[in-house]
């Protein structure tokens, strides 16, 4: 048995919250929840969740920044691709139907803590999550993918999974003034369409004068496509939480599930 990182924390909440009425307000709840965390007034959360299905883009603030990003913005929603503008960084993702989302959710901390863990932190439960769904994953860059980093996950050389971070505030509890959290977040493609999403992303970066941003579409692929099986969001949902739920009191971290 692989063990994990120990800056994973004893105890977790395992989430599956997901707000029914917003793609933006779902997307921003891990904030809300890393509020909750910081403050001590909740668990660390693990928060396995779907977009709302909206088919559009989510990107970082940097993406939209000017005006020359916030005119692309605009030029996207009139195309039917609105945008969605998450906290943490890096560059456009898909949304909406076949996505799903993990948030790693865990306080500010004093020692041991880097972002490179924080990234081997969330990608090995999905590298080990796909091995056990028969795919032979790794973390790895893919130049080219959309989004691309030194810690996607990826099938075949072929990005499946791609990952950002943000941290906020300082180190977590009330003693301090602006206590903080780290938000670890990899947004998997399981089923979506990824010819239209990659050409919309093509699109925006070209409105945006972003030159130095290129996507290929050979180099991403889904989990349906890599697996050649009917995978849903839902599907990939249930199997995602049945693995935490199993894996995490193995590797010593107690799980207390949220609905």
């Amino acid at each position: 048995m692989t063990a994990w990182d120990p800056l994973w924390p004893p105890e977790v909440e395992v989430s599956v919250e997901e707000v029914p009425v917003s793609p933006l307000d779902n997307i921003l709840l891990d904030d809300h929840l890393g509020q909750q965390v910081a403050h001590r007034e909740r668990l660390p959360v693990v928060r396995v969740w779907r977009h709302l299905p909206v088919t559009g883009l989510v990107v970082s603030r940097r993406d939209v920044a000017g005006s020359t990003g916030q005119a692309a913005m605009a030029r996207m929603s009139a195309e039917g691709w609105p945008l969605f503008v998450r906290s943490t960084g890096g560059t456009a993702v898909p949304h909406g139907e076949g996505m799903l989302n993990l948030s790693l959710i865990f306080p500010r901390q004093a020692e041991g803590a880097t972002t490179d863990r924080y990234y081997r932190i969330l990608c090995q439960p999905l590298v080990e999550w796909l091995y056990a769904l028969g795919l032979e994953a790794e973390m790895t860059d893919v130049p080219g993918a959309y989004c691309d980093g030194n810690y996607n996950v990826a099938v075949g050389g072929r990005k499946v999974v791609g990952t950002a971070q943000a941290w906020r505030g300082g180190l977590a509890g009330m003693a301090s003034r602006h206590p903080g959290y780290v938000l670890a977040h990899g947004c998997i493609s399981v089923s979506p369409d990824l010819d239209a999403a990659i050409a919309a992303m093509q699109r925006f970066y070209q409105y945006a004068g972003r030159d130095d941003v290129r996507i290929e579409r050979e180099k991403a692929t889904t989990l349906a496509e890599a697996s050649h099986e009917p995978w849903t969001s839902a599907e990939a949902k249930a199997s995602l939480l049945e693995f935490f739920l199993k894996r995490l009191p193995e590797v010593g971290v107690m799980p207390r599930f949220s609905p």
